[in-house]
């Protein structure tokens, strides 16, 4: 038997996977950079190079493609709809999954839509502020690597085959397009989470239907802006952040009295 007081979450293991795949993933590409950055400056003297070093630019870039379309369109999806469903199950106090969570969703509501959307409250309110200490690590960067392409581009005695593969590295790799997700991911949590926070403000006591709807409304807000995204939001982070947000969660719950 489980301890009530010992925090379960079995969902977890499902992004697993994803997060393997992410750590290859972002190897390949700082491999691909490297090589595409080293193919300009092979010779005709380096034979053996010069037939090499294209094979396994070639190489990487595709596997590259495959793992993050595999991650993208198999694994994060699968990951997110177990999910969703320990949500709804939570929630509504309806079994559609076998797995388990205890202490995972922390407000004291019986099974209804109230608490489907003081569960979602509380996904908005910890994704949006994950994403903001994710968003700082991921502005610097790009900031780095548009400060680098700009003083490559800017030299005029840069070879023009650094200048194209760091123009393409910048503009047509994940770098520029994670951040832009990220960005949008982070506003559209907010978006739920102020949305629920003022639903809830006027502390319903049963689901009626306006109360509902917001709820329902607020649904398919979040769960539409994580498919959209695809991005998995850093396990690391939450775990150097989980005691900080859970004790800010804890006042908001008792504000609005869930």
């Amino acid at each position: 038997m489980n301890d009530n007081n010992q925090r379960i979450d079995e969902v977890s293991r499902y992004y697993a996977s994803v997060q393997k795949l992410s750590y290859l993933s972002t190897f390949l590409f700082y491999v691909g950079a490297f090589l595409s950055i080293a193919i300009p400056f092979l010779n005709r003297e380096q034979e053996f190079l010069s037939a090499v070093v294209p094979v396994l630019f070639f190489v990487t870039v595709l596997s590259h493609a495959v793992i993050v379309s595999a991650n993208s369109y198999y694994f994060i999806p699968f990951a997110e709809r177990q999910r969703r469903k320990q949500l709804l199950s939570n929630s509504l106090g309806i079994p559609l999954t076998i797995e388990e969570t205890n202490k995972y969703y922390n407000n004291r509501l019986e099974p209804n839509i109230l608490k489907l959307g003081a569960n979602l409250m509380e996904n908005a309110f910890f994704g949006k502020h994950i994403c903001e200490r994710m968003l700082f690590g991921e502005r610097i960067k790009i900031f780095f690597y548009g400060a680098v392409w700009l003083s490559v581009t800017i030299y005029r005695g840069s070879d023009l085959g650094v200048v194209l593969a760091l123009s393409h590295l910048l503009f047509a790799s994940e770098i520029i397009l994670n951040w832009i997700k990220l960005e949008i991911l982070r506003i559209r949590n907010e978006r739920v989470y102020e949305s629920l926070y003022s639903l809830y403000l006027g502390q319903p006591q049963t689901p009626v239907p306006l109360v509902e709807a917001g709820v329902l409304d607020a649904f398919a807000e979040y769960e539409a802006a994580k498919a959209s995204a695809a991005v998995k939001l850093s396990t690391k982070v939450f775990n150097k952040m989980n005691d900080e947000l859970t004790q800010k969660w804890e006042r908001v719950r008792s504000n609005l009295k869930v």
